[in-house]
């Protein structure tokens, strides 16, 4: 009795165990298909985002088409999900289109500034954790990919996506009732739960949680929550993401096929065991007599079951033999009911029971076992009766679980079809273990049979449910490529076309006149082009290397049509990561290049015709001054010929002569200003800067000031505390703000203030014009309370010639020549007006070298005494007039002359006589210029002192000649013999250096 009460209690609990197993083993399979189906979302989203880092909207800049663009998309029905989101950001994080917000609203700092960063830099696709998104203010989780321009990934794309959108994903499963799933990312945060999602998204992991799951990629462990449950987990790592999904099934689901077990075995067994001993006892008290007949029972009872007791003992004389077996009969049909028992336990949860003995190759089977084999054979007879409905190629598999070379012993389990007369097929599940045997040679097996053909019909379904969604997301990218038009095609690893576009067949038929086709070689199609086959070959060989470039080729058959197009290539990577192929995105480029060409032509017409206009204004204007001052020079000329002939009418000659000079003399000074003026707008003015205190520049400006604009105009001076000195020239600095006060004087004709405002504007100070180069400046802002100026005007107002003054009332180059003298400075100047408001003109200048001398006011010309001896001065001019009257002039002024037309003949001069005391001469002369003259006398005479003049504002290689003085024409007489009586009175030029 107690075997088979063992028997039969061991039998349950592993019944119990293999289908606790059977859960346990659903729960990882389910946790592995839950990462699969996590997988397949976030690949969707990566393949929609790499497709749209390709749209021409993006490419070209124009953000607000392609928010319009991502938008659509969105709408789409396979990508439309409630939450999700598209963001376009620069590569620090800053947001530039977000579909959350209408384009152009104020975006703040990506939330995943991080991932994008690192997207950016690696060029790959990155997939973040659980974050707080910085424009939904909910959690997110977000898929990032790069987009790549030129060999750089200028900006990332990025989907964000609500964790309720996974946490539908996970619902989508249909677990069992009292299931639970969860997500959590990298950093151990949960993602979501299907038990409450919304609480438990962005609350940690338990560490001895991810203590346990950090060390492989899949596998259980045991949980109990705060409530004191129990739950069996099974975990599996996503592929594309890194995330964790746990399946948690409650221990009791687990634990209550064995407990129903075990109180069922230990209920019915308990009061079997009672019964029979307590008949064991009253029957061992009265047997005396055929202990081996009793034995003989009770091993055919353990060996054949309840069912071979029946008639093993005949009746006898003695009472307790006859009571014994009477025992063994009732303790057998007992058995006989257990096992019944048993039977509908098993049939109950569909599991049908077996026995096998491999000594007589016996099986035996419940009624449940029979209906699932679709088999009629009777208990005992051979298993090829029983299996004769598997199909064939699984036949072998069972005969080989229950016939074995070796021992037979340890557990099996093996899965195989059964087919029906009816055409139906059913798959199952035999599991089953080999019983110790004494005897050698007489194993037996027991087990279950188990009906999986639903478990395997649901899990087709939901393979099948994937499949269609990845179709429906291959539809989508195939919709998206379709309607693009440019030329895009992908190969894998041997260069065999994958996919392509109608726009990319249309024009590969054009260039080569072939068609392409699907698995055919992309090389073909170039047959009989050479070149274009290397060409092709290098830069898909560069793709498949992985390299992400941008070039632009080309391409064509020279025979039929070649055109150039913008080639984006990239690579193809699996989950993995492997590379299986590579695409490119080709784009025409030569309508781009000949509107570009033709803009460049206009604009260059566009240039030149400004450049003929404003080279008009300057010489018309040009040609009224200096006309005006020839006039001023030729009546002064007139005068002083009338009066050395007796006067004009008979007039007096002297004070016609004298106000002839005067009137000459101003003529000559206006056209060396106007000439100044010329140079200063050209910027090419000859400066002396000088380290200038400019408030002080000012200040002793003052009095000029107020002689110059009269008594209704009141001025103002303000210089702030600690004032920089400027680099410039003091004497261009003066008349620039002479001429900023005229203009306005002149802008307040009934009166007005005046105020001129000197400070420092340090280098990064807020409101610096863009133009102006990096350092410290000082700023002076020349500001009137006058009539303003019109935008127009302002426009206008710093080129030459241009003013809205009368005619003969200003010559238009007063802020022109300010504007040259700011930019030949190292500044620049800014204009601020409105009509009514006033007019400011800030000029900005660099700030002095600490270790140069500061001047404040106008540098006057050295004078020094006439030398002790009459000095021998060498003029060496070219222009007769000019030089006749320079010599003239000195002369007078006491020194000896001598005269040369050019530098071969002063080199002759020299040699005839050698106590020449000084050089004057002229730059631009024929056959030998002033500098090569001036170096071959200093060959001679390297103490020989020189002076040049010139009317050019700047001289090539002019530094490369010590101690050299350049006087500028046209020149003051009384300017020329201070010089000259400077450089006599130095002891040496050379020295001095």
């Amino acid at each position: 009795m107690l075997p088979v009460l063992a028997f039969v209690g061991w039998m349950v609990v592993r019944m119990a165990e293999t289908q606790s197993a059977a859960i346990e083993r659903s729960g990882q399979d389910t946790a592995r298909m839950l990462a699969v189906a996590i997988d397949r979302e976030l690949t969707a989203m990566a393949t929609a985002l790499q497709v749209l880092s390709t749209s021409p909207s993006l490419r070209s800049g124009d953000y607000a088409a392609f928010h319009a663009t991502a938008i659509e998309v969105l709408r789409s029905k396979d990508v439309r999900r409630e939450g999700i989101h598209i963001v376009l950001s620069e590569a620090n994080g800053q947001q530039i289109a977000n579909t959350r917000r209408p384009y152009g609203e104020p975006l703040p700092h990506a939330a995943i500034a991080g991932l994008i960063r690192r997207a950016a830099d690696t060029g790959q696709t990155q997939i973040s954790g659980v974050f707080r998104g910085a424009v939904a203010g909910q959690l997110l989780v977000a898929v990032a990919v790069p987009v790549v321009q030129d060999s750089k990934a200028t900006h990332v794309l990025s989907m964000s996506v609500p964790t309720d959108v996974l946490a539908g994903v996970l619902e989508r499963q249909e677990l069992p009732d009292g299931w639970i799933a969860g997500l959590w990312d990298r950093e151990g945060l949960f993602i979501t739960r299907t038990a409450a999602p919304q609480s438990s998204a962005g609350t940690p992991v338990p560490p001895d949680v991810l203590r346990v799951t950090a060390a492989a990629t899949s596998g259980t462990f045991p949980f109990v929550t705060r409530d004191g449950v129990r739950f069996f987990n099974a975990f599996a790592r996503s592929g594309a993401s890194s995330w964790t999904v746990t399946v948690g099934v409650p221990q009791a689901v687990i634990s209550e096929p064995l407990t129903q077990s075990v109180l069922l075995v230990l209920t019915g067994g308990g009061i079997l065991l009672t019964l029979s001993l307590m008949m064991a006892l009253a029957v061992g008290r009265r047997i005396a007599g055929p202990v081996a007949a009793l034995a003989d029972s009770a091993r055919a009872l353990g060996r054949h079951g309840p069912s071979a007791t029946t008639g093993i003992i005949e009746r006898t004389p003695i009472r307790e033999v006859n009571d014994v077996a009477g025992a063994l009969a009732s303790t057998a049909q007992r058995l006989r009911d257990s096992e019944a028992q048993q039977r509908l336990a098993m049939e109950a949860v569909g599991l049908g029971i077996w026995r096998f003995d491999a000594r007589g190759g016996r099986f035996y089977g419940s009624d449940r076992t029979a209906e699932l084999l679709g088999s009629a054979a009777a208990d005992g007879t051979s298993i090829e009766a029983w299996i004769r409905n598997v199909s064939a190629d699984h036949r072998s598999g069972l005969r080989s679980a229950f016939y074995r070379d070796g021992p037979a012993t340890g557990e099996f389990e093996t899965e195989f079809p059964v087919g029906f007369p009816d055409g139906r097929v059913r798959w199952l599940v035999m599991r089953g273990a080999f019983l110790a045997e004494a005897a050698p040679g007489a194993a037996r097996a027991v087990g279950i049979l188990e009906d999986v053909t639903e478990r395997r019909r649901a899990h087709e379904e939901q393979l099948g449910e994937l499949a269609g969604r990845h179709a429906a997301d291959r539809r989508l990218f195939a919709a998206i490529i379709e309607s693009s038009t440019d030329l895009i095609v992908a190969v894998d690893q041997d260069l065999r076309i994958l996919l392509f576009n109608g726009a990319y067949q249309r024009e590969i038929e054009s260039l080569y006149g072939r068609r392409p086709e699907i698995g055919r070689s992309l090389l073909d199609l170039m047959d009989g082009v050479p070149d274009a086959v290397e060409r092709a070959r290098f830069l898909w060989g560069r793709a498949l290397a992985g390299e992400t470039f941008t070039t632009v080729e080309e391409i064509g058959n020279p025979t039929l049509r070649r055109q150039r197009f913008e080639l984006a290539f990239g690579t193809m990577v699996d989950s993995s990561g492997r590379r299986i192929g590579a695409f490119r995105v080709a784009r025409d480029v030569g309508e781009r290049e000949r509107t570009q060409e033709a803009l460049r032509q206009a604009e260059e017409t566009l240039h030149q015709i400004r450049k003929m206009e404003a080279i008009g204004q300057l010489t018309g204007g040009i040609a009224h001054d200096f006309n005006n001052l020839l006039q001023a020079i030729g009546s002064a000329l007139y005068l002083i010929q009338a009066g050395q002939d007796g006067g004009i009418n008979g007039g007096s000659a002297g004070a016609g002569t004298a106000k002839a000079l005067d009137m000459a003399t101003e003529a000559v000074r206006k056209g060396a200003t106007l000439t100044q003026h010329l140079l200063a707008f050209s910027r090419r003015q000859r400066l002396e800067p000088k380290s200038v205190d400019v408030g002080e520049l000012v200040e002793g400006m003052s009095g000029l000031l107020e002689r110059t604009l009269g008594g209704t105009i009141r001025i103002a001076t303000e210089s702030s505390p600690g004032l920089w000195a400027a680099r410039v020239d003091p004497n261009q600095l003066e008349m620039a703000i002479l001429n900023l006060a005229i203009n306005a004087r002149d802008a307040m004709p009934d009166g007005g203030a005046l105020t001129i405002a000197t400070a420092n504007c340090p280098d990064g100070f807020v409101g610096r014009p863009a133009d102006l180069a990096p350092g410290d400046c000082v700023r002076i802002a020349v500001t009137d309370t006058g009539q303003g100026m019109n935008e127009e005007v302002a426009t206008r107002a710093f080129e030459p010639f241009f003013t809205t003054k009368g005619v003969g009332h200003g010559t238009g180059l007063g802020l022109s020549m300010v504007h040259g003298l700011a930019a030949q400075s190292g500044g620049t100047v800014t204009l601020d007006t409105k009509p009514g408001r006033g007019t400011t003109v800030t000029l900005y200048l660099p700030r002095a070298d600490a270790q140069d001398a500061t001047v404040s006011g106008e540098v006057s010309l050295a004078r020094s005494p006439p030398p002790q001896r009459s000095a021998t001065i060498l003029v060496v001019e070219d222009e007769v007039l000019v030089r006749m009257g320079t010599a003239t002039v000195l002369e007078q002024a006491g020194f000896r002359i001598m005269e040369a037309s050019s530098g071969p003949e002063a080199l002759e001069v020299m040699e005839r006589e050698p106590e020449v005391d000084l050089v004057l001469t002229d730059y631009a002369m024929p056959g030998m210029t002033g500098l090569e003259l001036i170096r071959a006398l200093r060959a001679r005479r390297p103490d020989l002192p020189v002076l040049m003049v010139t009317g050019y504002a700047e001289i090539p290689k002019a530094a490369s000649v010590d101690g050299l003085v350049i006087v500028q024409k046209p020149y003051r007489a009384e300017e020329l013999l201070a010089r000259i009586r400077g450089t006599l009175a130095a002891p040496s030029v050379l020295a001095a250096q």
